[in-house]
């Protein structure tokens, strides 16, 4: 794992490279094969995602691809090689990290509690400029084949930054930071994106 800091004037953020080991990689193939199928033909799963996508003023889903909230799936998250390792991402030497890019970072050390969304890119799906409403997001990047990948890159809307895809990536941010997927151009690859919202909690 290759962990870069960046800071800005209003937020920092960490890019990541080489997220999961090679038998991470395959358990977390294995699972994302059965959540596609899932995805693709249980109506009610992809429903449980629309509900809370990010919409744009008429109602419409500002992602035009396919999820579903892994985390509704188990009711052990042990359960989930997805959410076993990505654990990983906001606890322990990334946190770290992360508290070094901007004073307002600290806070990545408040975060109690987090759900997980696995996101799915066809020929031409994009998501469209958004923020989350979690206090971190950390987004990691997949492809589970070999062909290489044109669009589908990660941006900082209001920043004059992309992040080309490349897999096994990540990006960990404040989830206040619009942010959006350019449309995947590719005609036989597809893009998973793993986002994990993490939120702040004081237990009052």
């Amino acid at each position: 794992m290759k962990i870069h800091k960046n800071t800005l004037e209003n937020f920092g953020y960490v890019y990541i490279e080489d997220v999961y080991t090679e038998d991470e990689l395959t358990d977390i193939t294995k699972e994302i094969e059965s959540l596609t199928w899932m995805m693709d033909n249980v109506p009610d799963i992809q429903k449980i995602r629309d509900v809370e996508s990010a919409r744009y003023d008429d109602g419409k889903p500002k992602m035009t691809g396919n999820g579903v909230k892994v985390d509704y799936i188990y009711q052990d998250r042990a359960c989930s090689p997805i959410l076993k390792h990505n654990r990983k991402l906001v606890l322990g030497k990334v946190a770290d990290e992360m508290a070094l890019t901007h004073p307002a970072n600290v806070a990545v050390y408040q975060t109690k509690f987090d759900f997980t969304c696995l996101n799915k890119y066809k020929n031409g799906d994009k998501y469209a400029p958004h923020p989350d409403t979690a206090s971190f997001t950390a987004i990691t990047f997949l492809s589970l084949n070999d062909e290489e990948m044109v669009g589908g890159d990660f941006v900082f809307s209001d920043y004059d930054i992309t992040l080309k895809f490349k897999n096994n990536t990540a990006v960990f941010f404040p989830s206040w930071v619009m942010h959006h997927c350019t449309k995947l151009e590719s005609q036989n690859s597809v893009r998973y994106s793993i986002a994990q919202f993490s939120y702040i909690s004081y237990g009052y």
